[in-house]
């Protein structure tokens, strides 16, 4: 039953697109019927001897932090990441960001039954390009970035992807809970409130899962200078919103990007003594600056609303849920972010 009813929404869902979203929807099928077809289970693949022992203590790991997370929060065991996928390619998809180039504003990819999405992903790096270069020739600034790890938001049961086993230990730890944050809680059309709810929690959870962890706090400082450098961009996207309303924005634009942002970048870099400055090597456009912004975005109204708990994660978590479902039932105009972090109400 629940195979008929996806393909019966699948079929009327093709009935409203267009021929290009047809298309595009069709190699995405595929894809991703590709990864589950080939996912194999997890004590299949630890005891296959081709398998590397890296790949294999990664699986373990990430089966001890499933187990947590379902644990931490008292909610049924799922079957996501029960199966392992070992992909062809590094990343898992490829992210395309489009924004005008007067604009940073990511452009909107709306589906029927699915919402709006500031990106399209695609899982052949082929096809990224191409949409990419089409959205070119329409004139829009564009972006593409891979993508380690992603989920399905329980439309299917996810398996492990060897693309998980780039993250370092810690990196790992806090991108398996944030996607497993998606199970539990994700609110219709609100992709930039997803993700830093997801990123808030991931991260709390991982502080609280390594708490007697003495190498921890290497990697939050880490995380404190990499802050800095986020901050820094975000100033540097505000300047660059203000130079866009100039009537010479162009050439103004070239300048900023092209000089000015790279050379006070790379001076906070050895202010702050960062290696790895990448926010100077990146090919800054609006569309790029439009993904960065998307996830960055109200993190800090999200860490503001949390105070209110006093440490709390699990209270934290059941007043946003609790709010969810009024905001739902009252059928409130407006987003859930709007209404979560500008009610002065807690209930």
């Amino acid at each position: 039953m629940v195979i008929l009813k996806r393909i019966f929404q699948f079929s009327l869902l093709l009935s409203c697109l267009s021929c290009a979203k047809i298309s595009y929807l069709t190699e995405q099928s595929i894809g991703q019927v590709d990864i589950l077809w080939s996912a194999r289970k997890n004590h299949e693949v630890l005891e296959d001897p081709k398998v590397s022992e890296e790949y294999k203590a990664k699986i373990k790991q990430i089966e001890t932090y499933k187990n947590y997370f379902y644990n931490y929060w008292q909610r049924p065991s799922t079957d996501i990441y029960s199966k392992t996928t070992l992909l062809k390619s590094r990343a898992v998809t490829y992210l395309v960001i489009a924004s005008r180039p007067n604009e940073i504003k990511a452009r909107k990819e709306c589906f029927v039954f699915y919402g709006c999405f500031p990106y399209l992903g695609f899982f052949k790096e082929e096809s990224a390009r191409k949409f990419a270069i089409e959205l070119e020739r329409e004139g829009y600034d564009t972006y593409t970035r891979d993508v380690l790890a992603y989920s399905t938001l329980g439309n299917f049961n996810d398996p492990i992807l060897s693309s998980f086993f780039e993250y370092g230990k810690y990196s790992l730890t806090e991108t398996i809970f944030h996607e497993l944050f998606h199970t539990i809680f994700f609110a219709k059309n609100e992709v930039d409130l997803n993700e830093n709810l997801a990123n808030y929690f991931g991260e709390q959870m991982l502080i609280e899962y390594y708490k007697d962890d003495q190498e921890l706090a290497g990697y939050f400082k880490n995380l404190e200078l990499n802050s800095k450098l986020k901050m820094a961009v975000t100033a540097h996207a505000q300047k660059l919103k203000d130079i866009l309303k100039q009537d010479d924005w162009k050439g103004a634009k070239k300048d900023y990007l092209s000089k000015t942002m790279p050379a006070e970048l790379a001076k906070l870099c050895a202010q702050l003594e960062v290696t790895n400055c990448w926010p100077a090597k990146m090919e800054w456009n609006t569309a790029s600056l439009a993904a960065f912004m998307t996830y960055e975005k109200n993190q800090s109204h999200m860490t503001e609303y949390a105070k209110q708990f006093n440490g709390d994660l699990k209270a934290l978590f059941a007043n946003i849920e609790q709010r969810y479902e009024k905001y739902l039932n009252e059928d409130v105009e407006g987003s859930f972010e709007d209404y979560l972090f500008n009610s002065k109400s807690l209930n």
